[in-house]
């Protein structure tokens, strides 16, 4: 046990060590906080390119040259801004393959504040912290998921999208995770892309055990709620039933219908037409009783 808490002592160490480099690993010395609530400086003052920005590889960041249409060059000291003035790169890093495609200039152009997106950076005190939007920041605007291949609108086709865990056999054991991280699926998924998937394949032998075709009805009568689940509209029921020429046993008997007197069919729709109307309907449409019994 001992040994356990020494090595997560070692890995938080190492997280830390790792975080104190990376929030110091830049040259420069900068404020957003500072520029943008006390000297009140607009967004597109240092990041002008991005007004005409169609690429998320664009370099954006402001050049010297930029900084001194406010800070005298003959009389700011080089310190104010970067820590080692002896040797100052020739070009900082940048993001450069942080999304495939997002175009800056559509968004301003609709009058998108910046802070929608890079939340937080007014107060950012480090020229390293990154203020990116996550995917749920972007859905608040951007939410058609049902829309064919809604996710490259921003990534490229090449991008693997899947989360690591879909990597393994996600397909039979994605079921647990649904029903508790419900909100996570729904980050790409829609309800209704779950029965498409389960009425395509029978994922789930328990469900539809084999011969269930002729089992159940049985299950529908005492379980209806169940079944709508994925068989939304009873019309379901009656087209299948239909095409394969479902009856129940009393249409086959001796009798049940003539040209005469109309057989046994008659006396039931007298005393329950509402059960015949139940298969012998076009849903919206005129009784099918008309199609023989003409109005006269």
């Amino acid at each position: 046990m001992k040994k356990f808490y020494n090595f997560l002592l070692v890995i938080m160490y190492v997280f830390v060590i790792t975080g104190i480099i990376r929030a110091d690993d830049s040259d420069l010395i900068f404020s957003h906080r500072y520029h943008n609530s006390e000297v009140e400086a607009p967004c597109a003052a240092c990041h002008e390119a991005a007004e005409t920005s169609e690429n998320p590889a664009d370099n954006l960041l402001p050049a010297m040259e930029t900084c001194f249409t406010c800070h005298s060059e003959g009389d700011t000291e080089c310190s104010v801004c970067h820590k080692d003035p002896e040797n100052i790169p020739d070009e900082y890093p940048r993001i450069t393959d942080y999304i495939a495609k997002f175009p800056h200039k559509s968004h301003i152009d609709q009058s998108v504040e910046c802070l929608t997106c890079h939340t937080g950076v007014e107060k950012s005190e480090n020229v390293t912290d990154q203020h990116l939007p996550g995917m749920a920041s972007c859905q608040n605007c951007h939410s058609d998921l049902e829309k064919v291949e809604y996710c490259y609108d921003c990534h490229a086709a090449t991008e693997k999208l899947a989360p690591v865990d879909h990597m393994t056999d996600w397909k039979n054991e994605h079921g647990p995770a649904s029903l508790t991280q419900l909100e996570s699926c729904q980050t790409c998924h829609v309800e209704t892309q779950c029965a498409e998937c389960h009425r395509q394949d029978n994922l789930d032998h328990v469900v539809h055990p084999l011969n269930y075709v002729n089992s159940h009805g049985i299950y529908a009568r005492n379980n209806k709620d169940n079944c709508i689940t994925c068989h939304e509209e009873l019309v379901f029921c009656y087209d299948c039933h239909r095409q394969q020429n479902v009856m129940p046993k009393n249409h086959a008997s001796v009798g049940w219908s003539n040209l005469n007197t109309g057989g046994r069919h008659a006396s039931e729709a007298r005393y329950d037409l509402d059960n015949c109307i139940t298969c012998h309907n076009d849903n919206l449409g005129e009784p099918v009783c008309k199609q023989c019994h003409e109005e006269k």
